[in-house]
């Protein structure tokens, strides 16, 4: 995908989250705004942002901010109220104006309870080595961030993580469709599978989410807030 801003317009938001779906109440908490763009707030109270762009609620000051990778979709790191002490991550050159903790395809971090680790993320519109995809963990629970990208082979051996939830970009286009998104989710061993990042140029398409067939498909609509758990 080019970095040209896109001319996205709010009326292409999902209509209010469906009861039942993205709804569950609990300790450790993710909130998704549409896109790729999303809150995890833990048990502990630690605040995380990742890919900060969609229209949301971007009050709660983080403790950190994640970006995979460099277009405007995913690095309005400006959008996001941040603590003094809060740390951003990001490739080199992901983001700019401000002070990064750059990050690179193989390297891992720790900051407070999130441990981090950058794996690849690649296909014919972002080269390898451009941006990253994230594996987290936090309390117990182990989560994938794909970034933007294809199946890539040595996802089979990402096994070895434990991934409980899988964020993958399904949108068809700039990135895989439903049936490599689930066969994505179906090589790392994923227990859950959260489609996001599902329309080419909108916020969210609930029908291109709907459409990817997992064993736990996790759909959350823009606004929505879900309960991670083990």
């Amino acid at each position: 995908m080019k970095s040209a801003a896109f001319s996205l317009s709010l009326a292409m938001m999902a209509a209010a989250p469906v009861p039942g779906e993205g709804q569950i109440s609990g300790d450790t908490e993710l909130t998704y705004f549409g896109r790729s763009s999303f809150k995890i707030r833990t048990r502990s109270g630690f605040v995380l942002y990742v890919d900060p762009y969609a229209p949301g609620d971007y009050s709660e000051a983080a403790d950190l901010v994640l970006v995979s990778h460099g277009h405007s979709d995913h690095n309005a790191v400006g959008k996001v109220t941040r603590k003094k002490e809060c740390k951003v991550i990001a490739p080199v050159g992901a983001v700019e104006n401000m002070a990064v903790a750059t990050i690179a395809e193989g390297d891992t971090r720790s900051v407070g309870p999130v441990s981090i680790r950058a794996v690849g993320a690649a296909n014919g519109n972002h080269p390898r080595g451009f941006g990253v995809g994230y594996v987290l963990s936090f309390e117990g629970i182990v989560l994938y961030y794909s970034g933007d990208t294809s199946r890539l082979p040595e996802m089979a051996k990402w096994t070895e993580y434990g991934i409980d939830y899988a964020l993958i970009c399904s949108d068809g286009f700039w990135n895989m469709g439903a049936e490599e998104v689930a066969r994505c989710a179906t090589l790392m061993g994923a227990r859950r599978l959260l489609p996001i990042h599902t329309s080419k140029d909108g916020i969210y398409d609930d029908t291109v989410a709907r459409s990817v067939k997992f064993k736990d498909t996790i759909i959350v609509q823009p606004g929505s807030k879900l309960a991670l758990k083990k």
